[in-house]
């Protein structure tokens, strides 16, 4: 149908001026050119050319098959939006933005771009930062398709308070607060079975001993009071040793992952408290990150 149309304008085009069968020739090529294009799915190039028979310097006809061309080729046509973020998830602007090797943009300002529908090489390039290349198979028809390069080399140096958690150390400092508060709970086992052990045996020789049901007068007041803080020592460790093991179990399997933006400048502090009461101890645990 376009081609009949375009041969009809031609005959009727040979008996206009020369000025506007020049015009008209350019309409008609520019036309069939187009839709040449189209087939190929080259919707870019498609799109120049329709500009040139949508003049209106062109025929009546060649101009509307343009128009409707025009529309086709718009809803055809895929369209994406860049984003280019630093080491701390924060969008850089001044990226400059390739496609299969020609520039497609030379900052990030989060319009949508038009591209062609098929594989396509995006390189992601910014001063003083290795460039990053993605690439993706864009769909006819798809709009808007956002595509986020994670160029983490380029986050500005900025000052924070604390030490700087480098990539490598982030596992460090998840396993670490575990760790140590863990250890804590097994070395308070140590002085828990000396004290327990101490007591315990003290208490079983006055009872051979002093004890009235022995034969003795009795013990001293200072032996059975240092006997019994043995065993109350012996207790209070024994809290120790449960709250570090379980809240360092704790630690170790239910702590969250961290992203590296929350660990920079982390540092754990442990808090560990104990206080003897009447027939015990109370023991309290914890960590702040």
């Amino acid at each position: 149908m376009r081609r009949a149309v375009a041969l009809l304008v031609l005959a009727l085009a040979t008996v206009a001026p020369p000025a506007a069968a020049d015009d008209t020739a350019d309409c008609i090529a520019a036309s069939e050119a187009a839709q040449s294009l189209r087939d190929r799915r080259a919707l870019l190039a498609a799109r120049d050319k329709l500009a040139v028979c949508l003049r209106d310097v062109c025929p009546a006809p060649i101009r509307s098959d343009c128009i409707q061309q025009r529309g086709e080729v718009d809803a055809a046509m895929p369209s994406v939006v860049f984003r280019a973020k630093d080491a701390r998830a924060e969008d850089l602007v001044d990226v400059k933005v390739l496609c299969d090797g020609a520039v497609l943009a030379t900052q990030e300002d989060g319009k949508a771009l038009a591209v062609d529908p098929g594989a396509h090489t995006f390189r992601f390039e910014l001063p003083g930062v290795p460039p990053v290349e993605r690439k993706l198979v864009i769909g006819e028809g798809e709009k808007d398709r956002l595509i986020v390069a994670d160029m983490k080399s380029g986050a500005p140096a900025v000052a924070v308070p604390g030490p700087t958690v480098k990539p490598e150390d982030e596992a460090t400092h998840l396993w670490a607060p575990g760790l140590v508060v863990g250890g804590i709970g097994v070395a308070a086992l140590v002085p828990m079975t000396v004290f327990w052990l101490s007591g315990t045996s003290d208490i079983r020789t006055m009872k051979d001993t002093c004890a009235p049901a022995a034969g003795g007068a009795g013990c001293s007041p200072d032996r059975v009071s240092s006997d019994r803080t043995k065993l109350v020592l012996g207790d209070l460790f024994l809290g120790i040793a449960v709250a570090g093991i379980a809240t360092g179990a704790t630690l170790l399997f239910t702590l969250r992952t961290h992203t590296g933006k929350e660990l920079r400048g982390a540092r754990p502090v442990l808090r560990l408290d104990a206080s003897p009461i009447p027939g015990g101890a109370f023991v309290s645990a914890g960590a702040r990150f």
